[in-house]
């Protein structure tokens, strides 16, 4: 087998240094063009900086809706124990300051899921005060922030009880629609799901689907079989209407 004869290298190719020669080139480079390398080099520092920036106000930001939930929801437990404690006007300063906090924490940060429990927190205020048109504002804008599951249960959950308190046809409607839901995204909770069908038990048995209203109660049952006061409340009287009572 002939073998390849290799060339000989000649003076000017043993001189050359490749490496040098691209130093040489960059630093000809740097010198033609420097004001566009350092032009582009303190735009990418204003870029990074910019966005150490915003993710250093986002931490503090989160960490601040953090400490707003909190805070109400640990003024709103007192409003709670003040009110079983039969000290009424102590409850319903607590419960201002815990709605208070609350919407402050929403309104200053509505990308922050702290503050979304935050919202439905304060949802839950206006429930108890009666206020079901803030209510449903507060959680239809929760709602509509595309929420993880862990805050779309409460605030769907909240949805269904406040559409159902203020009563009309069409709010009957949406929180049957609301309980639907929430049904179907709790299939692994049963707790939650039975707090749901009976949400469902009540509106079916207001708009007088009766037998509904039992397949909903005897779901939740299954779910759930220890009976509250309402639960024994439902089966009285459906088996009122079921005897023609």
């Amino acid at each position: 087998m002939a073998h390849r004869t290799r060339q000989k290298l000649t003076k000017k190719e043993i001189e050359r240094d490749p490496i040098g020669e691209k130093l040489e080139f960059a630093a000809v480079f740097m010198q033609t063009h420097y004001k566009e390398v350092f032009g582009g080099l303190a735009a990418l520092l204003i870029i990074v900086l910019v966005m150490q920036y915003i993710g250093g106000k986002r931490n503090a930001a989160a960490e601040e809706s953090m400490a707003g939930f909190i805070t109400a929801s640990q003024i709103f437990d007192q409003a709670m124990n003040a009110a079983g404690s039969n000290q009424a006007e102590q409850a319903f300063q607590a419960l201002d300051a815990a709605y208070s906090m609350s919407m402050q924490t929403w309104n200053n940060n509505p990308q922050s899921d702290w503050a979304r429990k935050s919202a439905v927190l304060a949802a839950k205020i206006d429930i108890i005060r009666g206020s079901h048109d803030a209510a449903i504002s507060t959680l239809s804008a929760v709602l509509a922030t595309n929420p993880d599951e862990a805050i779309k249960v409460p605030a769907l959950l909240h949805m269904g009880i406040v559409l159902e308190n203020r009563g009309s046809e069409q709010d009957l409607t949406n929180a049957v629609a609301s309980y639907l839901e929430l049904v179907e995204l709790t299939e692994n909770n049963d707790a939650v799901e039975a707090e749901a069908l009976l949400g469902l038990s009540r509106v079916y048995f207001i708009q007088n689907n009766f037998t509904e209203s039992q397949n909903a109660l005897s779901s939740a049952l299954e779910l759930s079989p220890d009976t509250t006061l309402f639960e024994a409340y439902q089966i009285a009287r459906l088996a009122a209407v079921n005897s023609g009572i």
